[in-house]
């Protein structure tokens, strides 16, 4: 079974350069782990209309979607609104979330404001998902057809603690007979890509059943090979043929 999911990353400091964005590596990291696949990974402005269109196209292609950014307590927050919208639903205030926030805020030296507990609203259908590390929660919301939504706090440190502690193991648990894609590693150094490829061309390299992906970096170049766990032999040949193709090329110490 091949499940693959999308990442839609909200919002203008992204696109404009101020913020790096490492949700997609940490999230294919994650969803690679259980034999899920994050198959695109989208970044667009704070819009409401844009938002609201990239999540129904999303669906349109896969099944599984997460949305991140948006969930603060500023103007520019929308991200509520968007979803809201596109699905019918009422934006409700989640009292355990408020009471969390006071909490929060007053760990901090700090009085929660009106402003604030905006971060506490959620879609009425949503499993509101506890956020350890910081203020508003991710939600998960499961809409028809065994469709689901996932939407989680921009910060990095927010998003990996609702993935890592919330969103992981529910999905082991969802997708329990899934098994990860064999990965396997061959490493190499004084020799190019180009020069690679060509040896294998000569010698008719060509594995069924088995994804190469070439990755150079610094006079190295680390070749993957990954394929479904039903061809285990399929890639263990596969690597066994790399190794004695660049056998003097082989970076043995990395």
């Amino acid at each position: 079974m091949d499940i693959q999911a999308e990442l839609i990353s909200i919002g203008n400091e992204l696109l404009s350069g101020r913020t790096l964005n490492t949700h997609g590596r940490d999230l294919g990291e994650a969803l690679s782990a259980l034999g899920l696949r994050l198959s695109r990974d989208t970044t667009i402005p704070d819009e409401i209309n844009t938002i609201g269109n990239a999540v129904d196209e999303a669906f349109s292609r896969v099944d599984v979607v997460f949305v991140s950014g948006g969930l603060g307590p500023t103007v520019d927050d929308i991200t509520r609104d968007a979803l809201a919208k596109l699905l019918g639903q009422k934006i409700v205030l989640h009292q355990p979330t408020v009471e969390h926030l006071k909490s929060w805020y007053e760990k901090r030296g700090r009085n929660i404001t009106i402003a604030a507990t905006r971060q506490a609203q959620v879609l009425e259908s949503a499993v509101v998902l506890f956020n350890s590390a910081g203020a508003a929660p991710g939600q998960r919301i499961e809409l028809a057809g065994g469709r689901m939504l996932f939407v989680l706090p921009g910060p990095p440190n927010e998003f990996n603690a609702i993935l890592n502690e919330e969103i992981v193991p529910w999905l082991q648990n969802r997708f329990a007979d899934i098994r990860p894609r064999i990965v396997r590693v061959v490493k190499t150094k004084d020799i190019g890509e180009s020069d690679i490829v060509t040896i294998l061309e000569e010698h008719g390299f060509e594995p069924a059943d088995v994804e190469l992906g070439f990755y150079p970096a610094m006079g190295k170049v680390e070749i993957r090979l990954t394929a479904a766990p039903n061809h285990e032999a399929s890639v263990t040949a596969a690597e066994q043929s790399l190794l004695k193709l660049l056998a003097d090329h082989l970076d043995l110490y990395e």
